[in-house]
């Protein structure tokens, strides 16, 4: 089945990916499910007790590691947090390098007690080596996560943060692939970057039971610096 770049399908990461020929994508850019069982509890917030597709565990990422391997250029940026960094990372290790760990800083802490939370992790991976754009960026990098009232997904990340990401290892028109796509951040980020775009998603926004593909298609619509819409 040939696919448009510039969209997001309805489909899982497995099927989507599996669909991709070796060595083509010049920039694996997600944020996956990361196994925690997450179910967002803060009072009076419009995602409160939604769950997160595939978060109860991590029974798909050692699929996802190997085909990400095999269809990878080089590099990605793979989001996790804290307490399931080990499980990602030994599974990682088996294919990449890892390059380097990056803290986002949120700015803005969250849910909880004990050393509230105010950061996740963003691994650097590469197949061979990679060198970044800049030669003076720090590996923590501060960007204000959303506030929960502007925020389409529970797990949304900031558009500019993502546009950093894709700026500093990549040139314009090149593939970015999202394989856990949700509401389209990444997607947002790469036309406004003016690189191409994939994405896969099968998960349904449990408040609204729309899929996220269409909502992330929708929100394609909405940018302003659309991109071409070319097969692969």
């Amino acid at each position: 089945m040939k696919k448009e770049f510039n969209k997001v399908y309805n489909i899982d990461f497995f099927e989507g990916m599996s669909s991709i020929k070796n060595d083509f994508i010049d920039l694996l850019l997600t944020d996956p499910p990361y196994g925690i069982n997450l179910t967002p509890q803060r009072r009076n917030s419009k995602f409160k007790n939604t769950k997160i597709k595939n978060d109860n565990n991590l029974d798909w990422l050692e699929s996802f590691v190997n085909e990400s391997y095999r269809i990878m250029k080089n590099a990605g940026f793979i989001f996790c947090n804290w307490q399931k960094y080990d499980i990602f990372k030994q599974a990682f290790e088996k294919k990449f390098i890892i390059k380097n760990l990056i803290v986002w800083d949120k700015m803005w802490f969250g849910m909880g007690n004990n050393f509230r939370p105010n950061h996740e992790f963003i691994m650097l991976i590469c197949k061979t080596n990679i060198t970044i754009k800049s030669n003076n960026l720090s590996n923590i990098l501060s960007f204000r996560r959303l506030h929960p009232s502007k925020m389409i997904h529970s797990c949304e990340k900031p558009v500019p943060l993502l546009q950093l990401l894709i700026n500093e290892t990549t040139n314009e028109e090149d593939i970015i692939l999202d394989p856990f796509a949700g509401s389209g951040s990444c997607l947002e980020a790469s036309l406004k970057t003016k690189r191409k775009f994939i994405g896969f998603d099968n998960g349904k926004n449990e408040k609204t039971n729309e899929h996220w593909a269409d909502i992330a298609n929708q929100r394609c619509l909405n940018v302003k610096i659309k991109g071409e819409t070319n097969e692969l």
